[in-house]
This record gives C-alpha cells, structure tokens and sequence, in this order.
C-alpha cells in the first residue's frame, strides 16, 4: 500500500495532480483545497500524505497535504453510499467543523453550495454523518489529527510560500506583515492571495 509520495509536480490540474517520483509518475486524485495549495509549490518537491484505493475494477491514489484532511477523507469516504469523490468534493469546500455545524443545525443549504450535491445527495450526507456523529466528535477532538497552526506559523508558512514564488525573504515579510495587518487575515491561502493581487 502506497501511504505518501514524495517528488515533483509534473502535472496539475484542479482535481488529479501527476506526481514524478524518481522518475515514476504516480496520478493522484485531489480535492479543489489540495490544488489550491499546490499551485503553489509548483517549482519545489512536494510530499503528500495517500490514500491508497484498491478494488476488483482498479487502484486510485488520493492526495492530501497533511494527516488530518486524509483521515477526514476516509472518515467520509467511509459512510454508507458516499463515494471518494463525493467525499472529495465536500472537503474541497467544507472543513471537518463546518461540515459538522451543518449537520447538527440540520443545513442542507451550505452542502448545496458544493457543484452536483444537490437534493437527496445531500439529505443522505447530513443523513449518514447524523447517524455516525460520534466518530466526528472523536475526529473534532483528537488532537493528534486536530493541529490548528498558530498565527506565526501561518505567517512563516506565507512567506515561504511567497520566497518560492520567487519573491525575496525581505519583500515577503514585509508584504506579509502588511496584509495580515491591514487586511486582519489569518488564512495562508488568502494571505498570499491578497500579495499577489498588491504586487
């Protein structure tokens, strides 16, 4: 079984990265959060945490960027009638809480807010996660899967990202710290986002 894959990108698009590892390219199936970040990272080696599918008809990779997404995926992927691709779209637009708030509160409406998870589809989701609730509190508070980077994480994470844009380390810290003071934004996707639209 395959559990993570460290190379380069040799192909991205918003839902399959093609990933070369020593020369062997691996296809992995990635939700629209995972392309978000990759797009990134383009131009360095990156490393992804797999789930490793394997059935009568085929094998199919599913990359993650950390643990807790990947044990999430498998969390919902796990539910009677949900597919890994449904479970791929829902965490390309929810995180695990939001995806929880919505099932307790009983709102279809911010599942139908995902392409193609309309009606019964998303009745059947709030359905299957009602009648798994507990093993998503469990989820919700294992802190081994629950990490939350702190603010100064995410800023180094920005600038990072930013120094491999092809930014200089100064220019990246001080946009940075601009943003992040001016726009009180405190997600790395959208900290970069906003540099890259001043620049």
């Amino acid at each position: 079984m395959i559990a993570g894959l460290k190379g380069n990108i040799e192909r991205l698009d918003v839902s399959v990265v093609e990933v070369n590892v020593n020369g062997v390219v691996y296809e992995v199936y990635i939700s629209f959060k995972t392309y978000e970040q990759l797009r990134l990272l383009k131009e360095k080696e990156i490393q992804l945490c797999i789930y490793h599918l394997i059935n009568d008809r085929s094998q199919k990779l599913f990359g993650f960027m950390n643990i807790r997404d990947r044990e999430l995926f498998k969390l919902i992927r796990g539910l009677h009638g949900i597919g890994e691709m449904t479970a791929l779209k829902i965490l390309s637009f929810m995180s695990a809480d939001d995806l929880y708030k919505a099932v307790v509160n009983g709102d279809n409406s911010q599942l139908e807010k995902i392409p193609k998870v309309k009606g019964k589809t998303s009745e059947k989701i709030i359905f299957e996660v009602k009648q798994n609730i507990k093993k998503f509190e469990a989820f919700l508070n294992d802190t081994d899967t629950n990490y939350s980077p702190s603010k100064e994480d995410k800023k180094d994470l920005s600038v990072l990202a930013l120094i491999q844009l092809g930014f200089d380390e100064k220019t990246a810290i001080k946009e940075v710290s601009k943003v992040i003071k001016e726009k009180n934004i405190d997600d790395t996707a959208e900290i970069i986002r906003e540099v890259l639209k001043l620049s």
